[in-house]
């Protein structure tokens, strides 16, 4: 996604003189000089989960019972779903075809569901928020937000700030980039781990939408939140974890995947 212009409206806001803002990041990601990330300081722990859009080597490894739609374009990769090379590095993950179920990857509640523009076109964009509990996760930040892009917007219309989330719930379907036809189906997802929900807030883009932004929040890469069930193998695959209805997730850790998977037999 091309949200550079994002960033640097976010700066010229009033972000602080000594903090650089990444191209790509939704809503410009500040990675404050003094060593100091909002509320967290930086630890080896920031360096594992990838915090600033930096290459995890983490890589989908699919269950061989299942046939999943792919991901198309990973976390820090510098290539597109359409294979050619990106203007700026990929802050989340894209995968699905066209017309595919979006599914919720954790309980969570709806923070908002808009009209957003990156330069692309008019599309929806869904947030969710998760708190720690939700995700079963006795350490770590309060929050977690899950946000999706290149939707369709008539799909989220019901969707209500507030509203709960179930896991798997069926969110919204693989649309396009700004909805235009030259661009193939995807969806973008970012996840980002928040000290505070309560400091997020809104902005407008010179598009004339909305975007979000939080002082305490740092993009991880999401298949980080894919392993945190099932830990990544010594190749550093990350076994999808597949949403199955008939399954008791009560006592599941992390995400499960927010892409259909259906058996093979």
């Amino acid at each position: 996604m091309t949200r550079t212009w994002v960033a640097l409206v976010a700066l010229l806001a009033g972000a602080p003189p000594g903090d650089a803002a990444i191209p790509g990041c939704n809503l410009a990601c500040q990675w404050p000089s003094t060593g100091e990330i909002g509320p967290m300081r930086r630890t080896a722990e920031h360096a594992a989960k990838n915090y600033g859009i930096r290459p995890s080597g983490l890589k989908p490894g699919y269950p061989k019972d299942r046939a999943c739609s792919p991901l198309t374009s990973l976390y820090a990769s510098w290539i597109d779903v359409d294979g050619t090379r990106r203007d700026e590095i990929h802050s989340g993950v894209d995968g699905g075809r066209l017309g595919e179920a979006i599914l919720a990857p954790a309980p969570g509640r709806v923070r908002r569901a808009w009209v957003a523009d990156w330069g692309q076109g008019r599309e929806g964009a869904l947030l969710i928020v998760h708190t720690r509990r939700d995700l079963n996760l006795e350490t770590g930040p309060d929050f977690y937000y899950s946000a999706f892009y290149h939707l369709r917007y008539g799909d989220l219309r019901n969707l209500k700030e507030g509203d709960p989330i179930a896991r798997g719930q069926h969110l919204a379907n693989v649309f396009r980039p700004g909805g235009k036809a030259r661009f193939l189906p995807e969806v973008h997802l970012e996840v980002y781990e928040v000290g505070d929900d309560a400091a997020l807030t809104w902005g407008v883009t010179k598009e004339g939408t909305e975007y979000f932004d939080n002082p305490t929040y740092q993009l991880v890469d999401p298949l980080h939140m894919l392993s945190l069930e099932v830990p990544p193998n010594a190749r550093r695959e990350v076994l999808i974890q597949p949403f199955d209805p008939q399954r008791d997730f009560g006592a599941f850790k992390g995400f499960t995947y927010f892409l259909p998977c259906r058996g093979r037999y």
